[in-house]
């Protein structure tokens, strides 16, 4: 449905996993369960809001791409990153970093040398080294991920799907918050629609 909606191409994203699948080294996923089950998780998008953030109480952060920017910045550094790469600029050595290959972001996974830490993720039928935990956007990914990781709680911060602004945060090309577009609201719809259906309540 939704490759069909936005005319995303399956063999872009079959390369594009291909690639990282490639460069990645080995890396066991049974640390992220252990840090994430029976914990209260904090999921941190890059919403307008994300600047009124300065401290979050919960056990684990899980950051949405470029929403780590902000938050390295005041000096929390994420213990999750879900990322396909188009936000981030800054790579905590301490954070495990949950990466998506998808057909648009083949020139930006030399990002994952960078990275200590990463599980490669695709949004096609898995295979080597990836992972398929689901979602669409990084925020809902993120949230989907905590979910099927077996956190106790989870609370979103900055996750904005219906102001039609996109926080200054989301692209490294940004100075400010700016409108969303048309394809980026249908994005944040869907994103928002999964979150509901995790959750099973109104975000």
């Amino acid at each position: 449905m939704i490759r069909s909606q936005f005319g995303f191409d399956e063999r872009d994203d079959y390369i594009s996993a291909s690639i990282l699948n490639y460069i990645v080294n080995d890396y066991n996923e049974e640390e992220l369960r252990d840090l994430i089950k029976g914990r209260n998780v904090a999921i941190v998008g890059a919403g307008p809001e994300l600047i009124k953030i300065n401290k979050i109480k919960e056990d684990v952060i899980i950051a949405a791409d470029g929403a780590t920017n902000y938050l390295v910045s005041i000096g929390l550094e994420p213990d999750v990153i879900v990322t396909d790469l188009d936000g981030i600029i800054v790579y905590p050595k301490n954070s495990i970093f949950v990466v998506l290959a998808h057909g648009d972001n083949i020139n930006l996974l030399p990002k994952v040398k960078e990275m200590n830490k990463v599980i490669p993720t695709a949004q096609v039928l898995p295979f080597g080294r990836l992972k398929l935990y689901g979602g669409f956007t990084d925020g809902d990914r993120a949230v989907v991920l905590a979910r099927y990781m077996g956190a106790k709680s989870i609370k979103l911060y900055a996750m904005d799907f219906e102001s039609g602004i996109v926080g200054k945060f989301s692209k490294p090309y940004y100075n400010e918050d700016v409108p969303a577009s048309m394809i980026k609201r249908k994005k944040l719809e869907i994103a928002r629609m999964i979150i509901e259906k995790v959750l099973n309540h109104n975000v």
